[in-house]
């Protein structure tokens, strides 16, 4: 059974042409082995090559799951992201006179974002062309033990490998132009860890370089496993920050990573929702993981501490909504994106909803410990949130930046002159066509 998707062998149980095929008192009543025997001989006898694997329901791996889906998965398109709307003029937001594709006033921030980050350079190499020699792969177990420890080796912190559900590709880029993911299979998922005393200065110019680093690395991450796979003769594409192809959150739960928190980003057992996501899309035959339960769900809707430290109140405190077939809670990313640009020459992000979160501790053996009770008992929840303001406080303090690392900003005038100059102010959009 290590090699057959459950869920499609559920698929198959509730088929006609299985009951047609077997007989349907005989089909009932054989084991969940036997069917799945029956499904695979179904696969390869050609019946049912065309049907659409459905996607896995996460109530099946998840007793309290903090998102269902409610009916057909409306797909999402990149340039309805909130900061490429803004970049177009669709949202109404008062940037202060600095534009959002304008770079940053901080140099080492400069260097994580547009025009001067590594990652653009990526951009024209993340799907290189595969080898026409192509490795044979006859146990998938052993290439995606293989897989995963050669993404570790690189730098991943959390990796997990999940089916390429195509309700999680993009519709189109943030240019606009279409994203096409049909030859892929599967999406190989990796996690970088941020640092977490400069998350704990946010908002900063600190935190946000903290993040663009992170964006880098997972640039640079993808991109030498997608070159790797290819080297084996098989398809491969990276997808990470400014290049994404998928939708990142729902990826990595359903292999394995984490579940999705009331910030509606993905919370990890290890380090919280203090991680930043990328992925590789490739068809190179893997086995698949599984999602995994923490407990999430009733975690959060215990504690709530994200919600209320949110500057903004864009954090959803009470009800879930229905967001394109799927019921969860919704951030007001109007409102979240509005303080971003509040003052940006001290800061162009906010992360307090991260820092704040009761998951996001340092990597210690001690809060270890605590992540396994809270992941394992929900009777713990409200007794881990009363200890958590206790030691850390109901509104945790934001943390000083690192002495210096303001000494070398520009000034306000200095800034205002060179966003304004056309040669510098390079479209963060799409910085590889100008």
């Amino acid at each position: 059974m290590n090699e057959i998707n459950h869920c499609s062998v559920r698929h198959f149980i509730k088929s006609n042409d299985a009951r047609r095929e077997y007989g349907r008192e005989a089909f009932l009543t054989c084991s969940i082995e036997e069917k799945a025997g029956k499904y695979k001989a179904s696969k390869k006898g050609g019946r049912m090559k065309n049907a659409v694997e459905p996607l896995p329901r996460i109530e099946d791996f998840v007793k309290r799951p903090t998102f269902s889906v409610k009916g057909p998965i409306g797909r999402s398109k990149s340039t309805d992201q909130i900061f490429v709307r803004a970049g177009h003029g669709e949202v109404d937001i008062d940037t202060r006179g600095v534009g959002p594709s304008s770079p940053p006033p901080h140099p080492l921030d400069r260097v994580m974002y547009a025009p001067c980050m590594l990652r653009a350079h990526l951009w024209k190499i993340r799907e290189p062309k595969p080898l026409k020699w192509k490795v044979e792969v006859p146990d998938k177990a052993k290439m995606s033990a293989h897989i995963k420890e050669t993404a570790r080796y690189l730098g991943a912190d959390l990796v997990g490998i999940t089916r390429l559900h195509q309700e999680f590709v993009f519709e189109n880029d943030r240019s606009g132009e279409p994203i096409d993911a049909s030859n892929f299979t599967h999406a190989i998922i990796v996690a970088k860890a941020m640092d977490y005393d400069r998350i704990q200065t946010t908002p900063s110019w600190c935190d946000h370089v903290e993040v663009g680093k992170r964006y880098q690395e997972e640039g640079v991450l993808t991109t030498t496993l997608a070159i790797y796979i290819a080297e084996l003769g098989y398809r491969a594409r990276a997808s990470f920050a400014g290049a994404d192809s998928v939708l990142y959150v729902p990826l990595a739960v359903y292999a394995g990573l984490g579940e999705l928190s009331r910030i509606g980003i993905m919370l990890t057992k290890q380090y919280g929702p203090r991680v930043r996501l990328g992925a590789v899309l490739t068809d190179l035959p893997l086995e698949i993981d599984h999602p995994i339960d923490l407990n999430v769900g009733s975690f959060c809707e215990s504690c709530k501490k994200c919600a209320t430290n949110c500057p903004t109140g864009a954090i959803a405190a009470k009800e879930k909504t229905e967001v394109k077939g799927v019921m969860k809670w919704k951030v007001n990313e109007v409102a979240c994106y509005r303080y971003w640009r509040k003052d940006p020459m001290n800061w162009q992000d906010c992360i307090r909803c991260v820092a704040v979160c009761p998951w996001n501790k340092p990597n210690t053996s001690f809060h270890r410990g605590v992540a396994g009770i809270v992941s394992n008992y929900p009777s713990s929840h409200k007794a881990i949130n009363f200890m958590d303001d206790l030691f850390y406080g109901k509104k945790p303090k934001r943390k000083d930046q690192p002495a210096s690392f303001n000494d070398y900003r520009m000034t306000e005038e200095q800034y205002m002159q060179m966003i304004q100059d056309p040669e510098i102010n390079i479209k963060f959009l799409a910085p590889e066509k100008h």
